[in-house]
């Protein structure tokens, strides 16, 4: 088997690149999703502690970029 080009070699990194830059946008949003899972279930831990009603409230809005 040959060794690749230096051109496909190339196209290879630059492939990879955006494979990794994807994964790490996919990760992201999910690491978000996750903490505003913790967040809400916080907020219900805490009422339920203090035995008051807990009312669902709405997602925040996203304040971050998006990527």
């Amino acid at each position: 088997m040959p060794w690749p080009t230096r051109q496909e070699a190339q196209s290879s990194a630059q492939n990879n690149l955006r494979r990794l830059r994807q994964e790490n946008a996919d990760l992201r949003r999910t690491l978000h999703l996750y903490e505003e899972a913790i967040r809400q279930l916080a907020v219900e831990n805490d009422a339920l502690r203090q035995q008051v009603t807990v009312i669902p409230l709405p997602a925040r809005a996203d304040q971050r970029p998006t990527l």
